[in-house]
């Protein structure tokens, strides 16, 4: 089938890259940000081409409106279908491995893993109910441990079962199998060199699993829509403040303790590279979905090691790459 993504240039191979819009112009494009001070985009993305991300720095995956997952090549080598799912809550997530290699994804109330040796179901989970959202509390988190070797799916909707069926659950991904569940998660990410999950509890017990040691309690805090760093040292987070907007935070992996930007006004933290974290501004709403605060219009890249914020020129940022880099530790 045809390519949704074009490119007008080779992309250099190596760079730090980003999925993302330019302030002024909703199309989405891939933008080289190697050099941020001569920033350029050199992709583009049709329309049609949604919840776009990195497979290689070279490949893409994106959705249709047909629901079809796809894998398009940026040297311009067509793409091809990889899935199909029904429509329905939470259908449609997905993601790849770090090698590009696996992908796992959401049907309905089937969680997939698609692999060489095939598509198959490694569970089904109660259907979610219809009933409101609390922003921060209820997540869908799905993604790949930084090594491969696990991929975990944690949310709050498809609750109900236990074990094979349980809602917060990480598997090996080399067969499938079940190594972890729990019904009492939320807010989950995986960090740390070797990968190990963080994840927290309605009451912000943060805590961590590991495929050797099992669970630990590590430091309580209520973070929302946690990210790790690509070389696994960083979380960056949202929290709520009393002002009624978000503030945005660090947690140190090493260190186990955590660091806050200023002010507050700040949510939907991604990476863009070990140091660089891109955010969104936000006000107080009072006639607001749920009293939920509302984007300002600006944006910002913030530095960690220099503890820096600058106004920045993308307007949002959907992914970006590489994902993972040498460990920082």
């Amino acid at each position: 089938m045809a390519s949704a993504v074009h490119c007008a240039t080779a992309v250099p191979a190596g760079d730090n890259l980003v999925i993302g819009t330019v302030v002024g112009d909703p199309t989405v494009v891939i933008r080289d940000i190697q050099d941020p001070a001569h920033a350029r985009n050199v992709c583009t993305f049709d329309t049609t081409a949604l919840s776009p991300q990195f497979v290689s720095a070279a490949t893409v995956a994106y959705e249709t409106p047909a629901n079809q997952i796809v894998k398009a090549d940026l040297s311009g080598g067509g793409a091809t279908v990889l899935a199909t799912y029904a429509s329905g809550f939470d259908s449609g997530q997905y993601a790849f491995s770090p090698d590009g290699r696996l992908l796992t994804y959401l049907d309905t109330n089937a969680w997939h893993l698609v692999t060489a040796s095939g598509n198959r179901v490694l569970s089904t989970l109660p259907a979610a109910p219809g009933r409101g959202i609390s922003f921060n509390q209820d997540d869908s988190f799905l993604g790949f441990s930084g090594d491969g070797l696990y991929v975990a799916y944690f949310q709050t909707f498809h609750v109900g079962g236990t074990g094979e069926t349980a809602p917060d659950q990480v598997r090996r991904t080399s067969d499938g199998k079940l190594v972890y569940s729990t019904s009492a998660g939320t807010m989950a990410v995986w960090a740390s060199v070797p990968s190990r999950l963080f994840f927290r509890d309605a009451a912000a017990n943060v805590k961590r699993w590991d495929p050797s040691t099992g669970v630990s309690s590590m430091t309580t805090l209520g973070w929302v829509r946690p990210e790790g760093s690509p070389d696994g040292r960083w979380i960056a987070y949202s929290f709520a403040t009393s002002t009624g907007v978000s503030g945005v935070g660090f947690y140190s992996v090493q260190a186990n303790s955590v660091s806050n930007t200023t002010p507050p006004g700040r949510s939907g933290v991604r990476f863009l590279s070990n140091d660089l974290v891109f955010y969104a501004g936000e006000k107080a709403c009072s006639t607001c979905f749920g009293g939920q605060p509302t984007p300002t219009g600006v944006t910002y890249i913030y530095s960690i090691t220099g503890a820096s914020e600058v106004t920045s020129r993308l307007a949002a940022v959907y992914d970006a790459w590489p994902r993972v880099t040498a460990p920082g530790f």
